[in-house]
């Protein structure tokens, strides 16, 4: 597809940040403000139902999910959740220490401050909530954040708790841990002021830089971008879930791209005489029920002729996406069912070509009339088809105004409808909280050091002081480890060990080994660093020591050394281990890649209790004597 121009498109783009903070304590009670590492202790089943909003009326998104008739189940945790999560008991006071974080950041992003602040309950009955709505008050009003093309305005930044987590789901039932409900959450949200792809994605870093200059949680999970999009003659849509950011300008690019795809389908149709389409759908298990296809073959089959309609549902809307897709989604979120049929696809992979030739007999449709089938019970069936019917017949409309799902391809599916201002009302629980001027210029005083120019400042400290390479230096700052680095080498040890020990190998362990690095702390780091000094291991032990020291992080160097059996080894025994791997592998000794296979498997054997340079010395001198005293054929 070809690139846009989004200043034609009229593309306008806003980003909402849900960032959580690193507070001891829950917003609303004094449970533990983390995820829980045991299993819990109890399991509570619930349904939730509707009420009005403030307005008198019932958001359309809310009607929306008590329609899909879902049974939560929540597990309870004995440290992270009370009778607060289970709502049984009324909120305590919120947790000042959130609050003070929270209006830092709304400083920081030079906001209007209330005078009070009042929290409100936002109508949530997808489960994630157990009293079904999510308290929420706004902190900050009117601020902006500058970028390098222009200042973006911030139209609120709020302080929210965090909803459930989901566990797992099936057909009818969401399983949630309450462990992360309720953990301090700050949501800012940006004018729609971005106009291209790019221009999201530095906004997005520019307020996640922003927070993290403050006191928040880091790591996977811990901040969500939702991007709201629209285009001229669109509407807007709220894409959720965005945790990449590399992955931002795609959703923008892919979302404005299937809005002006929507807009000239909705052109073609009006202009070609298309009519609304009637949900009425026929029995056809007859022409179906004996195929050769699993999908049909003895089940109950419906079909639904759409006049007119030919060639549509194989239009791209992105890339990867077809106008089919698009209403499969429709019906995949919105009834039981797993998907449609249509006479636009391939038949052939469905083995169905046939029977659908005998169906356009059928139903007397014409060459440009769309068939479409649905295989399920008849009153699933049916209401699949009205979900069809309603789908195409908002295409006449052009862009539904929705919330979608972000994909790691940067597509997005229909997730449920735009929620409204209904959902909102005031919270009567908890009291307002007035904002003094004492406790404003406290804030104001005490602002910390922007993480930009923190970096900067530390990147500089860092090159006058070692030769470490830029890149390394940029990974140390930018993880936050300078003043762990600066620490440890003034101990004595070595910058360069140092350095890619709390980047290179803290990081593999954790994404590749799945170690929990937050439980390896200073002491670990000291104790290890004083172990590779004294000659007790080699430098490449320092993983597995790590490691070890992770799951054990009340023990004593000696006692890991002792767990991973990675006392250094002599001399001799090395020689030992090449001489016996070399005779095991004879054959390599000849081949172009030898000598690098025959040092891995040396390696392994090893397993850091030698240096690499000793290996690799031991290891030529043997393969030499072994060529010596051997004749090859």
């Amino acid at each position: 597809m070809e690139s846009m121009d989004y200043k034609k498109i009229g593309l306008k783009c806003g980003i909402e940040i849900h960032q959580q903070l690193d507070t001891k304590q829950k917003l609303f009670c004094k449970c533990k403000s983390r995820l829980a590492e045991h299993n819990p202790v109890m399991e509570v089943i619930r349904k939730l139902r509707p009420v009005v909003g403030e307005t008198g009326e019932i958001d359309t998104a809310v009607l929306y999910e008590t329609m899909r008739n879902k049974e939560f189940h929540y597990f309870v945790y004995p440290e992270e959740s009370c009778l607060v999560e289970l709502d049984e008991e009324p909120p305590h006071e919120p947790n000042p220490q959130a609050l003070r974080i929270a209006l830092t950041i709304a400083e920081l992003l030079k906001c209007d401050i209330p005078d009070e602040i009042h929290f409100m309950r936002k109508i949530v009955i997808d489960g994630s909530n157990t009293s079904g709505f999510q308290r929420t008050a706004i902190i900050g009003l009117n601020g902006k954040i500058k970028t390098s093309f222009g200042d973006v305005g911030i139209t609120n930044v709020c302080l929210e708790e965090e909803s459930c987590k989901i566990i797992k789901r099936d057909e009818n039932r969401v399983f949630y841990g309450l462990d992360r409900l309720g953990i301090p959450l700050v949501e800012i949200g940006t004018s729609p002021d971005i106009h291209t792809p790019g221009q999201a994605k530095e906004v997005a870093q520019k307020l996640g830089m922003l927070v993290r200059s403050t006191i928040v949680k880091r790591g996977l999970g811990t901040i969500r971008q939702d991007i709201n999009v629209s285009i001229k003659d669109g509407a807007r849509v709220e894409i959720k879930g965005a945790q990449d950011l590399k992955l931002i300008p795609k959703l923008v690019e892919h979302e404005a791209m299937r809005q002006v795809n929507l807009i000239k389908i909705r052109d073609e149709l009006k202009k070609s005489g298309f009519r609304p389409v009637k949900p009425k759908h026929v029995h056809v298990s007859h022409i179906f029920s004996d195929s050769e296809s699993r999908i049909t073959k003895g089940k109950t089959t419906h079909a639904l002729l759409i006049p007119n309609f030919a060639g549509f549902l194989k239009r791209r809307l992105t890339p990867t996406r077809t106008l089919g897709n698009e209403i499969a989604s429709y019906v995949k979120a919105e009834t039981k069912l797993k998907g449609i049929i249509h006479s636009d696809e391939d038949l052939s992979r469905y083995r169905l070509s046939g029977e659908f030739e005998i169906l356009r007999k059928h139903l007397k449709a014409r060459k440009n009339d769309t068939l479409i089938i649905a295989v399920g019970e008849e009153d699933e069936v049916k209401k699949t088809m009205e979900v069809i019917a309603k789908r195409i017949n908002q295409l006449l409309i052009g862009v539904p105004e929705e919330t979608r799902k972000a994909l790691d391809n940067g597509d997005t599916e229909y997730l449920r409808p735009l929620p409204g201002s209904e959902r909102m009302y005031p919270e009567t629980d908890v009291m307002p909280i007035k904002i003094t001027k004492n406790l404003l210029n406290e804030i104001k005083e005490n602002l910390p050091e922007v993480l930009e120019v923190r970096e900067k400042r530390e990147i500089e400290e860092i090159r006058k002081k070692t030769k470490l390479s830029d890149e390394l230096t940029v990974q140390l700052v930018r993880m936050g480890r300078k003043r762990l680095f600066d620490r440890l080498v003034g101990l004595g040890y070595d910058p360069k060990i140092v350095s890619t020990t709390l980047t290179v190998t803290l990081r593999y362990l954790e994404r590749k080994e799945k170690v929990n690095i937050s439980k390896i702390d200073d002491r670990h780091l000291i104790e290890t660093f004083e172990a590779l000094r004294s000659g007790r291991i080699s430098k490449e032990a320092i993983p597995e020591v790590l490691k070890c020291f992770a799951d054990n992080p009340n023990e004593t160097i000696e006692l890991i050394l002792e767990k991973t059996g990675l006392k250094p080894i002599g001399r001799d025994k090395l020689k030992e281990i090449v001489k016996k791997v070399i005779e095991e592998n004879k054959n390599l000794v000849n081949d172009p890649r030898g000598e690098d296979i025959l040092f891995g498997l040396v390696m392994r054997k090893v397993r850091g209790r030698a240096r690499t340079d000793i290996v690799k010395a031991v290891l030529k001198k043997e393969i030499k004597k072994f060529t010596n005293t051997h004749t090859f054929q």
